[in-house]
């Protein structure tokens, strides 16, 4: 049977201009990819428009009850956490900051469930504060591919540097490293 690919994205400050790059010609693959950007909400369809003219996937503002499918991001809604039910449906929860953020990509990566079905990939990139150091600690923990941004190309190397800290991540990367390599481990959709 065939393994479903889910990556899980965290950045913050410097990420709308870190995401361009990252995006820019990233093809269809085979995955599905939740992106938690840590940014008011009024800037939520416009970053989310500006990467769908990037990718072949389509990017869009996740919601409430979803089930995720190959192809798409998830573009985490500012305001509230995004939890994913048995890795396959989209939870938008109104419960307390984390990290002092809502979205917390840590609340995103910690709601992963290990099993034989799915290949679940982590990623930390630029940002302010320590949000995704316990959530790729976790995804590493079941088994998963965590990745974190090096700090030469980091806006801020806060939420990288403390993810790198911990030892569980497997590949310290520029955006465009990260991108290739998610590309020759999950693999294209047919388009």
């Amino acid at each position: 049977m065939k393994k479903r690919n889910i990556v899980i994205i965290g950045i913050s400050t410097g990420g709308p201009k870190t995401l361009r790059g990252f995006f820019d010609g990233l093809p269809l693959l085979d995955a599905s990819i939740v992106l938690v950007q840590h940014m008011i909400k009024c800037a939520n369809r416009s970053l989310c428009a500006t990467l769908n003219s990037l990718t072949e996937m389509e990017v869009k503002i996740a919601s409430h009850g979803e089930s995720m499918k190959p192809g798409v991001v998830y573009f985490a809604p500012s305001e509230v956490h995004l939890k994913l039910i048995n890795n396959k449906m989209i939870q938008l929860v109104e419960s307390p900051k984390v990290c002092f953020v809502r979205p917390a990509v840590d609340v995103t990566m910690k709601s992963i469930r290990k099993t034989a079905e799915d290949n679940i990939t982590g990623v930390i990139m630029t940002g302010m504060g320590m949000d995704g150091t316990d959530g790729l600690s976790y995804i590493k923990s079941i088994g998963g591919v965590t990745f974190a941004q090096d700090e030469i190309t980091s806006v801020v190397w806060g939420m990288p540097k403390s993810a790198i800290k911990t030892g569980k991540v497997d590949y310290v990367l520029p955006p465009e490293g990260i991108r290739k390599k998610l590309i020759s481990q999950l693999g294209r959709l047919p388009g």
